[in-house]
C-alpha cells in the first residue's frame, strides 16, 4: 500500500510554536516518504519562517483578510470554507491535521460531510486562552465532528466536555536535539556561556515579559555584567520598551526580534527564563533544555511543570510571583555549581520527548483511524 497522504492545516506560519511544531512533524514524515501538504489560512506570497523539507508542498491560501460587518462576514465565511474545503479534496488526504483553535473549527466546518478523518490540535491551554466569537460558540459544537482532539497536556484536556474528552488524545510536543550540544554544559567549559540571560516568544501579554522585566530589574544591582535579551516580536514591543526605558533599563535589556537560529542564541546565553502567564507546552523551554541551559519557569497551569523536574533539570517558581523570579534568578546567577548541575540534566529532555517517541504516538494516532491502516 501507498504511504500516507496527510494535510496538514494552520492559520498561518510565522515564528510561533505551533508553527515550529508542525514544521517538524510535516519534515519528520516527509523524510519517511509520507505525501504531505501543509495548507497556511494566511497571504500565498508570504514564505514559511521554518525550513520545510523539500517533499512537503506548501500553499497559502490567502484566506486571512477582515470579514467585515456580519452581513457580508456570512458570505465572506461561506466562500473561505469552500476554497478550503476544495483545496483539501485537491490533495485526497487519508487524514487531515489542523493546528489552533480558530483553524481548527473553519477546518471542521470546511470539511463537514466528507468521509475524511479530522484531527484538530489544541495548541495553548483553553482555560485561559480566550477565544473570540463567533469561535469560542462554535467551538464546543463542532469539536464533536472531529476524529479525534488532541491536546498537549491533561490539564487542557480536562477543559472539554465528556463527549469531546471521549475521543480526545494527550501527546505532547516532539523535541529535536540540537548538534553540538555536549560541548556546553553537559561536557564542556561553562565559561564558554555569555552572561546573558534568555528569553523567547510572542510579544504578548500571555508570554509575560513584563513580569521578567520587573523581576531582572531586581537583579541587575548585584549582577551587573549580566544583560536580558527576549526574543520575539508582537503587538506588547511598545510597551515593553517604554518600561525598559522608564525603569532606565537601555543597554541592560534588549528586544533583537525574532531569529531563525534559536539554539545558537541558546548556546551563547547563560540562563533561560520563561515567565509565561499560562501556556500550552512551552517548546522553547524544551530547547533550551535540549541546549544544555539551566531554565527558570514559572510554574503556570500547563505545561512547565511536565517539563521541568524542580531542582533536578531546573527550577520552578509560583506563577506571576516577581520576587519569587527574582529570586532564583539571583540564586543560579551566583552560583555556576548549581547552574551547572541543572544543565547537565537539562539535556534528558530530549530523551523524555524524543522526536520518535512522540511522532509514534502520533503515526499510532493516523494509522488506527477506521478503515485507515497504511503500510508505514
Amino acid at each position: 500500500m501507498n504511504k500516507p497522504r496527510l494535510t496538514l492545516v494552520m492559520s498561518h506560519y510565522y515564528a510561533g510554536g505551533a508553527e515550529r511544531v508542525m514544521s517538524i512533524m510535516a519534515n519528520y514524515w516527509a523524510a519517511k516518504g509520507w505525501q504531505i501538504h501543509l495548507y497556511t489560512l494566511t497571504e500565498a506570497d508570504k514564505p514559511p519562517f521554518y525550513p520545510l523539507h523539500p517533499a512537503v508542498i506548501w500553499q497559502g491560501l490567502d484566506l486571512s483578510q477582515p470579514l467585515g460587518n456580519p452581513f457580508l462576514a456570512v458570505f465572506r465565511m461561506y466562500g473561505r470554507l469552500r476554497r478550503l474545503r476544495l483545496a483539501i479534496q485537491q490533495t485526497s488526504p487519508d487524514a487531515v491535521i489542523s493546528f489552533n483553535d480558530a483553524t481548527n473549527v473553519i477546518t471542521l466546518m470546511a470539511l463537514r460531510g466528507l468521509s475524511v478523518p479530522v484531527i484538530v490540535g489544541e495548541r495553548n491551554d483553553p482555560h485561559y486562552h480566550a477565544m473570540k466569537n463567533p469561535w469560542r460558540l462554535l467551538r464546543p459544537l463542532v469539536y464533536r465532528w472531529a476524529t479525534y482532539v488532541v491536546t498537549q497536556t491533561q490539564h487542557a484536556l480536562e477543559y472539554f466536555s465528556k463527549p469531546i474528552r471521549s475521543r480526545t488524545k494527550v501527546i505532547p510536543n516532539p523535541v529535536i536535539r540540537p548538534s553540538e550540544t555536549e560541548e556546553y554544559y553537559g561536557h564542556g567549559n561553562p565559561s564558554l556561556r555569555g552572561k546573558v540571560v534568555l528569553a523567547m516568544g510572542r510579544l504578548e501579554p500571555q508570554k509575560g515579559f513584563d513580569l521578567l522585566i520587573q523581576a531582572f530589574s531586581k537583579v541587575t544591582s548585584k549582577h551587573p555584567d549580566y544583560t536580558l535579551e527576549i526574543w520575539g516580536e508582537g503587538q506588547e514591543r511598545a510597551k515593553l520598551e517604554k518600561m525598559v526605558a522608564d525603569m532606565r533599563l537601555e543597554g541592560r535589556v534588549s528586544l533583537p526580534g525574532v531569529t531563525k537560529a534559536p539554539y545558537e542564541k541558546m548556546r551563547q546565553a547563560g540562563l533561560f527564563v520563561l515567565s509565561s502567564r499560562y501556556e500550552g507546552f512551552p517548546n522553547v523551554l524544551c530547547e533550551a533544555m535540549a541546549c544544555g541551559m539551566p531554565v527558570i519557569s514559572f510554574n503556570c497551569h500547563s505545561g512547565p511543570s511536565e517539563i521541568v523536574r524542580d531542582a533536578i533539570d531546573g527550577i520552578l517558581v509560583s506563577r506571576g510571583d516577581v520576587n519569587a523570579l527574582a529570586d532564583a534568578m539571583d540564586r543560579l546567577l551566583s552560583d555556576e555549581s548549581e547552574r551547572v548541575q541543572l544543565a547537565v540534566r537539562a539535556n534528558e529532555i530530549t530523551e523524555r520527548f524524543g522526536i520518535d517517541k512522540i511522532m509514534n504516538q502520533w503515526t499510532n494516532l493516523i494509522t488506527g483511524l477506521s478503515d485507515y491502516s497504511p503500510s508505514i
